[in-house]
């Protein structure tokens, strides 16, 4: 559903919003006394509250950010203009969040730039079905700047190990950077649908291409195409990553109609699996 007032465009920029992030991911993040993160939690179906995080004691302490009638926020007492302001606050002054805790704020822990929120994508049009979900081209908001991007959502529930498996792989994804290859920007994996946000090709699938334009593609574009995949395939392998589902389906074409081979290291269908207890 749509968020509550509370979470504001100046949180969502901010590095330590880490979005609706499920708590069994919080606590290997808070290594020490004051490390803190903010998040979106769902108090009740549709009820999306934001809390601050903060390890304290040798244990993680969750504090609501609670909103006052006038619009201010605040933890206990302390009243705030905007939430990010309450976390300077609080940040500046070292006060503690709240009398019975002394829980302080210290070190704000900020989240890993590959890993996005949802917060941050804009589903513009669906592009296409593909074999886990759909292939949507969006806007992609970082700062005060928009990006256009191709997402590829995850049909399936996702399982805490899938989703895991599901960052390993964007993580190393994302450090692949050849002109022949798709560029992966991040995964969004904290709410369903799991993302993978890539760079746009607007040329669509060589396959698609070859089709439209049969009989009117020169000799020469069509060894240029093949030269260009095999560059981004000996790429891949030199990473070693194996594609397993090389096809003309999964070459994609930019605006300047290069090549760009796509769905790489996705293309294994044991990265996603059904967990019968997320059904709800």
């Amino acid at each position: 559903g749509e968020d509550s007032v509370s979470i504001t465009d100046d949180v969502k920029g901010a590095d330590y919003y880490h979005g609706l992030i499920p708590r069994t991911d919080i606590e290997p993040l808070l290594k020490k006394e004051g490390d803190f993160l903010l998040r979106k939690t769902e108090l009740t179906p549709g009820e999306i509250v934001l809390a601050i995080s903060v390890r304290h004691n040798n244990a993680v302490r969750h504090f609501m950010v609670n909103q006052d009638q006038d619009g201010s926020f605040y933890c206990e007492h302390h009243h705030e203009k905007s939430v990010s302001d309450l976390i300077q606050y609080y940040k500046s002054t070292k006060e503690p969040l709240s009398a019975s805790s002394q829980a302080r704020l210290r070190r704000p822990i900020e989240r890993p730039q590959w890993l996005l929120n949802h917060d941050s994508i804009r589903l513009v049009k669906k592009l296409g079905e593909g074999a886990f979900g759909e292939v949507f081209l969006a806007e992609y908001s970082f700062g005060t700047e928009k990006q256009e991007v191709a997402v590829k959502t995850m049909r399936q529930e996702a399982t805490r190990e899938a989703r895991l498996k599901f960052m390993k792989e964007a993580r190393l994804m994302r450090r692949y950077e050849h002109k022949h290859v798709v560029r992966i920007l991040g995964v969004a994996v904290h709410e369903h649908p799991l993302m993978i946000i890539m760079e746009n090709c607007p040329g669509g699938s060589l396959l698609s291409y070859l089709r439209k334009e049969k009989g009117k593609v020169a000799l020469a574009t069509k060894l240029r195409f093949t030269i260009e995949a095999a560059d981004g395939m000996a790429y891949l392998h030199k990473q070693k990553c194996i594609h397993r589902d090389i096809a003309a389906r999964n070459v994609l074409l930019s605006g300047k109609l290069d090549v760009k081979i796509s769905d790489f290291g996705m293309s294994d269908d044991r990265l996603i699996v059904q967990d019968e207890k997320l059904k709800r």
